[in-house]
C-alpha cells in the first residue's frame, strides 16, 4: 500500500503516526521510517492500530504467511507477470 495511503486511512481514522507510536511504546522515529524504508517495529505497529495484517500494508516487505523479504531475495518471492 502506498504510503500516503496508509498515513490517509490513519487520519481517517482519527490517528497520526505520532499517535501510533504512543499507542504502542514504539519509538516515532521507527514509525515515520517505516513508511519510507522497512522497519519492523514501525511496521508493525502501524500494523496493529489499523487492525490490518502486515502483508497488506506493506506488501513487498511481507509473504502473506508472514515471512519478511529481505530485499536482496526480493525476486524469488514476486510473481511472474
Amino acid at each position: 500500500m502506498h504510503p500516503e495511503m496508509i498515513k490517509a486511512r490513519l487520519r481517517m481514522a482519527g490517528y497520526t503516526l505520532a499517535d501510533v507510536a504512543r499507542m504502542t511504546n514504539v519509538d516515532a522515529s521507527a514509525v515515520r521510517l517505516a513508511l519510507r524504508k522497512p522497519s519492523l517495529s514501525g511496521e508493525k505497529a502501524i500494523a496493529t492500530v489499523m487492525q490490518k495484517p502486515l502483508h497488506e500494508l506493506f506488501p513487498e516487505r511481507w509473504t502473506k504467511d508472514g515471512q519478511r523479504i529481505r530485499p536482496r531475495y526480493r525476486h524469488l518471492y514476486e510473481e511472474a507477470a
